[in-house]
This record gives C-alpha cells, structure tokens and sequence, in this order.
C-alpha cells in the first residue's frame, strides 16, 4: 500500500522534505488532490524510492553536469531505483524542453502528463494541458534502464485518467 506521508521530514540540514511535503499537502485543493494521486500511481509504476538526502553523490553529480549544459531544471527531485540515481526535474517552457538536454551526456525521457506528478499552472477545464514538463534524467549508462522505466510509465498511463481530475483513479 503506497501512502503519502503527512508528517514533515526533516533529519537534518542535509536533507529535504518529501515530494508530497514539498508539492501535495495539505491537499486542501484540486490542485493539490490531483498531484497526491498522480504521485502515487507514479511511484507505483515506477518502484522508484525518493532520495531526501541533499548531499547525495550520484545525484549531485548529475545534477551539476545538468547546470554545465543549461538543461532546464525546476522542481527537481532525486530518485532511486535500485543502483540508478535519476533526476526528476518538471520546468515550464520557459526554461526548455526535451531538446536542451545532451542525449551524449544524459538517458532522458518525458513522462506522459496523466501520471506526471507536478503539473504546474492549474486548469480545471477539460481538455487543458498544464505548463509544466516532468522529465527524468540519469547517466547515459543507464540509458535501457530509464527506457525499461518509461515503458513502465507509458503502460500505467493508459489506464490514468486526465491530469487535472480530482478523484480517485477506478484502476
């Protein structure tokens, strides 16, 4: 059972607080409500475990190659899965999009926007896109490993309903 946790969680000054912390509660909004279950079905697809540690090496070190190349970042947050550091970074368009980031340098997919966690600049009109982008870095050595995820994320969203609606998924 995945549950968001709504107690703050902050160990130390080297660690942040959860991505449900940070963008989901309280989810007094619609807003709000429908990023908390996209989260979810989001980590479920994925397995992916968030990293909260601020100094992480694997991370840091990508991130800062991120910065060197000007790819677009916002909202970040550092995940794991298993020996895998990804980056999940959700810019406007402003900042840049897909084709900013060094497909030499960096393995990069774009998560499908039903089950992309953040889904900046709320609209709930249907048919509405949101402003932001959620993309998910890593090395280029783990290039098939982030695919094998982005298949994952691909099959999970066909059964997501939009981005901005407010309930529970039937799936």
């Amino acid at each position: 059972m995945i549950t968001l946790n709504q107690q703050p969680n902050y160990n130390s000054l080297n660690q942040r607080s959860n991505y449900a912390d940070r963008y989901v509660f309280p989810d007094d909004i619609d807003e709000r409500k429908a990023r908390g279950r996209r989260w979810k079905a989001f980590i479920a697809a994925t397995g992916f475990v968030e990293n909260l540690n601020l100094l992480s090496p694997k991370h840091c070190d990508l991130v800062a190659a991120l910065k060197q190349s000007d790819a677009p970042m916002d909202h970040t947050t550092y995940l794991d899965l298993g020996n895998m550091a990804v980056v999940m970074t959700e810019p406007y368009p402003w900042r840049g999009s897909l084709d900013d980031f060094d497909p030499e340098r960096f393995a990069v997919i774009e998560v499908q926007t039903n089950i992309a966690p953040y889904c900046g600049s709320w609209d709930s009109a249907a048919g509405a896109k949101p402003y932001s982008r959620t993309y998910l870095i890593a090395s280029i050595l783990k290039k098939r490993q982030l695919e094998a995820v982005g298949e994952c994320l691909e099959e999970a969203a066909k059964d997501m309903p939009a981005w901005n609606y407010v309930g529970e998924d039937s799936a």
